[in-house]
């Protein structure tokens, strides 16, 4: 029956999925804006992903990144808080103990940018067509959910999962898009479609090849709730693209972006100099990434054999030099990768606890010895050059593979063992090069293959690679990436389950990481899940960074309490004039 599982507590402006909302109703701000940020200018950031489609409610098809200020969302996620959300387009929410069922009551002032109303049949419009068209991902986490309009301003969601509160973090973290504009428009084709949204900002322009031009919208009907003061304080936002990272860092060295985050640390090492720098009229800031950092990776596909080996990942593994890699060509600006959640307390660590052994236990059969007495197999950074390739060469002989006139093959085809690796980034070359090396040494072959993005994007959430490189950023509570990237449900569709593991420990551990609902069993769950990635060889880890870069000019500035939680950082900072 409708409603029947409708929360036990009164409607309220969030929920939480862990503790009690650490903000009451008409809270000023977030700590980690500057509250009375002034506002106005023109910001300028560049990029080298370009987009073929404004249409962001199907799949495939790349839109662009900025089109996220232009969409509100029902709810908003505090940075701050395990797991809160505060209402935007939603005055309220009623939530069901176990997550089945959500009531939320729209503002009556929210508005789209042509002044009509936003209803709750442009959520229902939203998910329906997400759940037929978006990314896999989205699809099937909205195959439990129905979405039914009580109102013009009341919607209710429904899942069949108990327990599960992934479907609503969705529902409430996804942009709500027009029904009324989206109507006469093939919604599963690419779309070059003008946006209409209801967010901070409309688009003046869209060029793939040129720029991206975004207004401030000066009615904006959210301006002042709390989840908005401190953020988008300028009137317009230019997004320029760039052939390649060579023309942006130039573009950034002349003083024509504002800000820039940069993730390689060569770049970082010597390429930002100059007279700007010099006069002080640019600056180099580095944040502390409060999640841990990003842990970057080659993901095996599992699907091509011999791949399929752990033996052969591990000897793969064995082959790549991470300490010469992250001394030599990134100037020791990289730490170790460590383990898959670095320094957090998701991360496992010596003997299993009995919390994790009690998730592992059904497994062991099939699981590799020692996976309860330590986190991982034993660090080869330690071993040698030579050492790690003796080693590797066992391996690739017990899985069968040996070696003739100086090429690995397989016995039963005679066909030399010959990886492809597919990228976006030609960067990677000075990484994949001594790689390469190493392998040929082991009469492996690497080829190369680089693409622009849209092709390469393609190209990966397709599958048609052997090795690509991934980036991993933890995050608590964890389940929602390990569910998209690894949970065997993902494994033979298109889409981010790049590696293709169908391994029953790894689902186990991933769903009570979504069912649990205290500290302790979420813990456990991720400590588990995490032995099971290192012994199994999933990826072939290269290095971590623990900290955010941004090259920005001097009048652009940071919150206070900044938390860098990722690429877009534009809604937080601001520029200020009066620098004495």
């Amino acid at each position: 029956m409708l409603l029947a599982g409708v929360a036990s507590a009164q409607p309220r402006h969030g929920f939480s999925i862990y503790s009690d909302l650490a903000r009451p109703a008409g809270f000023s701000h977030f700590s980690y804006v500057e509250p009375d940020a002034p506002k106005g200018g023109t910001f300028r950031q560049g990029t080298t992903v370009t987009f073929n489609t404004t249409n962001r409610l199907r799949f495939p098809g790349k839109a662009p990144n900025e089109l996220t200020y232009v969409y509100d969302t029902l709810m908003v996620r505090a940075l701050d808080e395990p797991a809160s959300f505060y209402g935007l387009l939603a005055e309220s929410v009623d939530v069901a103990s176990d997550f089945t069922t959500a009531k939320f009551v729209l503002r009556p002032e929210a508005r789209w940018h042509d002044g009509s109303r936003v209803t709750s049949e442009d959520i229902v419009f939203t998910f329906e067509t997400l759940r037929d068209h978006g990314l896999p991902l989205y699809r099937s986490t909205l195959e439990t959910v129905s979405l039914t309009a009580l109102s013009d301003c009341i919607v209710v969601i429904e899942t069949s999962t108990p327990g599960d509160w992934r479907p609503l973090e969705l529902v409430s973290t996804f942009p709500i898009h027009p029904k009324h504009h989206w109507a006469s428009e093939p919604l599963d084709r690419l779309s070059a479609k003008i946006p209409l949204g209801s967010g901070p900002y409309r688009v003046v322009s869209l060029d793939a090849n040129n720029a991206v031009v975004l207004d401030a919208v000066p009615d904006y009907w959210a301006r002042d709730l709390p989840v908005n003061r401190g953020l988008w304080n300028f009137d317009r936002i230019e997004t320029l693209y760039f052939r390649d990272q060579t023309a942006m860092i130039e573009a950034v060295n002349a003083g024509v972006l504002d800000a820039h985050r940069e993730i390689d640390a060569s770049a970082w090492h010597g390429l930002y100099s100059g007279p700007a720098f010099d006069r002080g009229d640019l600056v180099r800031s580095t944040f502390p990434d409060p999640r841990g950092g990003r842990l970057t990776a080659l993901t095996f596909n599992l699907r091509n054999p011999p791949l399929d080996d752990r033996r052969v990942r591990e000897a793969l593994t064995l082959a790549f030099d991470g300490a010469w890699t992250r001394e030599t060509l990134f100037h020791g600006l990289y730490g170790p990768p460590g383990n898959l959640y670095g320094p957090t307390d998701l991360a496992a660590s010596g003997a299993a606890g009995a919390g994790e052994r009690a998730l592992l236990q059904p497994f062991l059969d099939d699981l590799p010895g020692g996976i309860l007495e330590a986190p991982g197999p034993t660090e080869i950074d330690s071993l040698t050059r030579r050492d790690r390739l003796r080693r590797a060469d066992r391996l690739l002989r017990d899985a069968g593979l040996v070696v003739v006139d100086g090429q690995r093959v397989d016995p039963s085809s005679g066909d030399q063992l010959s990886l492809r690796f597919v990228g976006t980034r030609r960067s990677v070359d000075r990484v994949l090069a001594p790689y390469a090396a190493s392998l040929g040494r082991l009469g492996i072959e690497l080829e190369m293959v680089i693409y622009d993005y849209i092709v390469g994007r393609d190209v990966i959430l397709s599958h048609d690679f052997d090795l690509t490189i991934t980036t991993f950023h933890s995050g608590f509570p964890p389940g929602r990436d390990e569910r998209i990237y690894w949970h065997s449900e993902r494994a033979r569709e298109p889409g981010y389950a790049l590696a293709g593991a169908e391994d029953p420990a790894l689902d186990a551990t991933i769903e009570a990481m979504n069912e649990s609902t205290d500290e302790a069993s979420i813990l456990d769950a991720s400590r588990a899940f995490e032995r099971i990635m290192q012994w199994q060889t999933y990826l072939l880890p290269l290095w971590r960074n623990e900290q955010n870069w941004f090259v920005h000019k001097k009048e652009t500035r940071f919150p206070e309490r900044f938390v860098a939680s990722g690429f877009h950082y534009f809604p937080y900072i601001y520029r200020k004039q009066d620098l004495q």
